[in-house]
């Protein structure tokens, strides 16, 4: 006999990019925003959304065909979702996030960064913590199937020792650096203990308050990962090269494609050995929301496991944190 499985109740907080509109673009893997994933999700129901501009809760409310309000206390009060997507900027979270507790909501889905301070950060991990509402942070990669494939291995010691890894970001460190940054953390199973930051002046495109920080971490197991902003003007770019003692796993196309280069034998210079410069390649294009829908719907029947929580988002913070003020300070930080 086939269980019923309950339909839960959402609404949107913020209708900017990540929130409503990237969803209007085309080209994007659909869903592309908290609300679209919520109207394509087989278990949800998006019931409003919510902007402090009114003209982009409407183009959202009209495109989306749901209710939009300008206050997200009145929505919450008088629609009373089941779970509610924080889509605003990180100074925000801790308040809407309380609010939303405080509404009775069963699960939030909240973008990254975790919030904008460490105490704010804290206070949003001990409030969940204390009404045991599921929350999941949009650290996305942790809920792609080729990351998680990569995880696996390196855990298992199928490459060997990770000795380095080099990243590539852009688009600012709190942005878009968050999210190397944590699938670093997740993808090496380790803590980063101290890290070295630069600011890159020279690749300014960021958002209003944000920076591209170039740097050194280093972590408990040993690894040490280069983190280098790229210049986003030109090109659009999330990669990792993982390099360790059987081979190179390249992860390149945001996340999407992963190649593994075996190590072998040098044709040119004996007793040399080398990444071969070609390998097994995965590939498979998925949504950046859907996955975190997905997970806090199986958060609230009680059937999935704690993935990209608060205190997962939180050491992350720390560490975004950390490169920061060694960038300002010109001294190594430790964590």
């Amino acid at each position: 006999m086939k269980i019923k499985q309950h339909i839960y109740t959402a609404v949107v907080i913020g209708c900017g990019r990540i929130g409503a509109s990237f969803e209007y673009d085309p080209g994007r893997p659909k869903p592309a925003s908290h609300a679209a994933a919520f109207k394509h999700n087989k278990r949800t129901i998006l019931l409003a959304v919510v902007d402090t501009d009114e003209k982009l809760a409407r183009a959202a409310a009209d495109y989306y065909r749901v209710p939009y309000y300008t206050d997200a206390e009145a929505c919450l009060a008088e629609v009373r979702p089941d779970i509610v997507a924080i889509a605003t900027p990180p100074s925000t979270h801790e308040a809407l996030v309380k609010l939303a507790i405080k509404q009775g909501v069963k699960g939030i889905v909240c973008e990254k960064p975790l919030a904008q301070s460490d105490r704010s950060g804290a206070a949003i991990r001990a409030a969940v913590e204390k009404s045991r509402v599921a929350l999941v942070v949009n650290h996305q990669r942790r809920f792609f199937p080729l990351f998680k494939k990569v995880q696996k291995d390196i855990a298992a010691g199928k490459f060997g020792r990770v000795q380095q890894v080099t990243c590539y970001y852009n688009n600012g460190l709190y942005n878009n650096g968050t999210h190397t940054v944590d699938a670093l953390r997740f993808l090496l199973g380790s803590e980063c203990v101290w890290a070295v930051g630069h600011e890159n002046v020279v690749n300014s495109t960021a958002p209003v308050g944000d920076a591209n920080i170039d740097g050194l971490l280093g972590f408990m197991n040993g690894t040490v990962a280069t983190l280098q902003s790229f210049d986003g003007r030109t090109i659009g770019i999330h990669d990792f090269h993982l390099l360790c003692d059987t081979g190179e796993v390249v992860i390149s196309k945001y996340g999407y494609h992963v190649e593994y280069r075996p190590v072998r034998t040098s044709a040119e210079f004996k007793g040399v050995r080398e990444f071969s410069s070609s390998g097994r390649a995965t590939e498979d294009v998925r949504s950046m929301v859907a996955d975190a829908v997905d997970h806090v719907v199986t958060r609230i029947d009680g059937t999935g496991t704690t993935e990209s929580s608060a205190t997962d988002a939180l050491a992350t913070m720390r560490v975004l944190q950390a490169l920061a003020q060694s960038a300002r300070s010109k001294k190594i930080i430790t964590l």
